[in-house]
């Protein structure tokens, strides 16, 4: 259901996905699979590097639209806030998002 992930994370984030989310959320994400790609592709454009994390833990992130999370990441200093980020991901829990 959530091959088209393949080309961008590992069979075992894969198996994390799949085990750490709702059905419900694993198809919505399967069928906003392009708006996902976008999403992951500009997390990787502005340097975040925890993408496999945030799939896991946080995959209501990727079920939103590219440009809302664009907007929400507008709202901060983004190198300050991708760091954070990098560092622990659950910071993206408290940043008011």
């Amino acid at each position: 259901m959530i091959e088209f992930l393949k080309d961008v994370v590992d069979d075992i984030t894969i198996l994390k996905i799949l085990n750490n989310n709702t059905e419900a959320s694993i198809f919505d994400l399967s069928c906003n699979k392009n708006n996902c790609l976008e999403i992951i592709k500009y997390m990787k454009e502005i340097g975040i590097e925890v993408i496999d994390d945030l799939l896991v833990y946080r995959l209501d992130w990727f079920l939103i639209n590219k440009e809302e999370v664009v907007k929400r990441f507008s709202k901060y200093n983004i190198p300050v806030v991708v760091k954070l980020i990098n560092d622990d991901y659950v910071v993206i829990d408290s940043l008011n998002f």
